[in-house]
């Protein structure tokens, strides 16, 4: 018989038997029978998908054939797979076999065995799993030493990632059993990942702790096993643009000969596209002759303004004596002749400041009269 696809010697294969073995008794049952064959056989009177025997050898799966009494013995070992899916697919929808036959047929070893245990992974973890169903599969990762204590209280979370390790442990015991939990740990003196979890014991724990918290942990064991599939990774990533200050150079030394190359194969259409702002640029260099309106569409221009614009700009240049910019010379020389502008403004015309009189006599004039005093009253001496 050929060598197994999974070694049974590795623990990872153990624990995926130990679960499907678990997934086949009443108490464990998460998937069933006919969600076991939509899963590896999906089939409809049209025809059918096989997973599961295409990755079987003839030694294997012949067997299995010949029993349910769909194939001969010799015949079944010869067949191929194209064969042996069709043979099953008649089987099943003539009623010859049903989900329970199939099942119990490709037996949990031999599923083990022969499928990826990804797809197994795959097919367990998307049933309706149970309390019961969750801790069997961390006590069975526990036993084969997959997870330790360390690891666990460090990946357990609940409430949403809120609480972790211990307080996901203590949200769900009474007051009763944390000072229990305390005295214990009191007593052994370990406060290592394996002395909490022996402290309080492991079965408590499980049977105690929230089942999302728990689930949680499943999942990232799951990860830690190389259960789940790993996505592809994404070759289309963009890379993270450089700052300006770098980028800027690199750009002006690789893109711009490029791009001057590109223009002069490409159209007028190609290329990206660019946002051409509302308001023209003026360029003060630019000693162009301003652009005609088109003969045949004379209500658009094409210049930079329009002749409105410039018979309004002469208009207003002529009121105030200043030439537009295609008048003559000579209207510059007219305007201002014409213009009566008085030398000196009348309001500063101010009248000749009277002449300043010295209070000291002149040397040979008489002396100054003295001034008289008021006159006196009548009737007063």
């Amino acid at each position: 018989m050929a060598k197994p696809r999974n070694d049974r010697n590795q623990a990872v294969t153990k624990f995926c038997l130990s679960m499907e073995e678990h997934r086949r008794t009443e108490v464990g049952r998460v998937r069933t029978a006919r969600e076991f064959v939509a899963n590896f056989f999906p089939y409809d009177d049209n025809g059918a998908t096989d997973k599961v025997f295409n990755t079987m050898p003839n030694d294997v799966r012949g067997p299995i054939l010949s029993n349910w009494g769909i194939r001969g013995g010799k015949a079944a070992l010869k067949d191929d797979d194209a064969k042996v899916k069709n043979v099953v697919h008649d089987a099943l929808v003539a009623g010859d076999i049903d989900e329970a036959i199939f099942e119990e047929g490709v037996t949990a070893q031999v599923l083990v065995d022969w499928i990826a245990l990804t797809d197994w992974w795959s097919f367990w973890r998307h049933g309706k799993l149970t309390g019961v169903a969750i801790q069997k599969a961390l006590a069975t990762a526990r036993e084969l030493e997959l997870i330790d204590d360390r690891w666990f209280l460090a990946n357990v979370q609940g409430r949403g990632g809120k609480l972790k390790g211990t307080d996901v442990v203590c949200d769900t015991l009474s007051k009763d059993q944390i000072v229990a939990w305390v005295r214990k740990l009191h007593e052994s003196g370990d406060g290592s990942p394996a002395g909490l979890v022996s402290a309080l014991g492991w079965e408590t724990i499980l049977a105690k702790t929230a089942q999302d918290a728990l689930l949680f942990a499943l999942d990232a064991f799951a990860k830690k096993a190389g259960l789940v599939a790993e996505a592809p990774e994404d070759k289309d990533k963009k890379e993270e643009p450089l700052p300006a200050s770098a980028a800027a150079p690199q750009e002006a030394r690789t893109e711009a000969p490029a791009a001057a190359a590109a223009d002069d194969e490409k159209g007028p259409d190609s290329g990206l596209p660019v946002a051409i702002p509302d308001i023209p640029a003026i360029d003060a260099a630019d000693d162009d002759a301003p652009a005609t309106p088109s003969a045949q569409d004379p209500g658009v221009w094409s210049g930079s303004e329009s002749p409105k614009l410039v018979e309004a700009r002469a208009k207003m240049m002529e009121m105030l004596g200043t030439p537009g910019p295609d008048a003559a010379p000579a209207s510059v020389q007219e305007g201002w002749a014409a213009s009566d502008v008085p030398e000196k403004p009348s309001a500063l015309e101010w009248p000749e400041p009277p002449p300043i009189v010295s209070d000291q006599p002149k040397p040979g004039a008489p002396p100054p009269l003295p001034k008289k005093g008021p006159a006196p009253t009548p009737g007063r001496s």
